[in-house]
């Protein structure tokens, strides 16, 4: 059974951490309703931004939550927190990962978050986590991802693709990330990193923390951050 998602059944345009706690409301009601339930996003209710169509057209080539076909049902519901929802459901959501893991560290800064800004790192925390591992993992090989180049930063890759991005999750040994779509879907993945470091503000919300993350998978470490400095300069 395939059923189109309008704009507005979970909110605003989803985003892509979004779209993974959506993959858990289908997983959700495939024990409670029918095993073979699908959901389509209709196009309006993903955000139009590069990186969720992308990440849309990954899932619907990498999952069976999602059809590209529309369906003959809508779903009626209507402003639905899927945040609040998974507090019903528990965790369910389970990304296929088959790829072979590397020495490899990659780390997702999150320095550019345009709403909810307390999510950002601090400069500090950034230059914490960079010489940490480094001595923690010599002979790894060592990637940032990002959606823009930064300075550069003696001895680690820069990765600005999105799609070589989530590969580099997917076989990489340690990821860290902050509070964003990315933590959540290394959190999803089946066969994931061996080490995933999450960090975190203190001012962060407990019911969007990485999925799996309250059942074990993953540690997430929070800094002292200053509201007033959010901006990673």
């Amino acid at each position: 059974m395939i059923i189109n998602v309008p704009l507005g059944a979970f909110g605003g345009p989803l985003r892509n951490g979004d779209m993974i706690a959506v993959a858990n409301v289908v997983e959700y009601l495939r024990k409670t309703d029918d095993a073979n339930i699908k959901f389509h996003l209709l196009p309006s209710s993903i955000s139009s931004t590069s990186h969720c169509q992308k990440f849309y057209k990954f899932l619907l080539r990498n999952t069976d939550y999602f059809s590209e076909i529309a369906g003959e049902r809508q779903l009626t519901w209507n402003n639905i927190n899927l945040w609040d929802f998974r507090g019903l459901s528990g965790d369910l959501v389970k990304i296929p990962n088959s790829k072979i893991k590397e020495d490899k560290i990659v780390i997702f800064p999150l320095f550019n978050a345009e709403y909810n800004t307390y999510r950002n790192w601090p400069k500090y925390v950034f230059d914490n986590i960079i010489k940490h591992n480094n001595e923690l993992y010599p002979n790894y090989r060592k990637v940032l991802c990002l959606e823009t180049p930064i300075d550069e930063v003696e001895g680690w890759e820069q990765s600005t693709d999105f799609l070589k991005n989530l590969d580099h999750i997917m076989t990489c040994k340690t990821f860290i990330g902050g509070d964003t779509g990315t933590s959540h879907f290394a959190g999803a993945l089946e066969n994931g990193p061996q080490n995933i470091i999450y960090f975190y503000s203190g001012h962060g919300l407990l019911h969007t923390t990485p999925f799996n993350s309250t059942l074990g998978k993953g540690i997430i470490v929070h800094y002292w951050h200053n509201l007033e400095q959010t901006k990673w300069v």
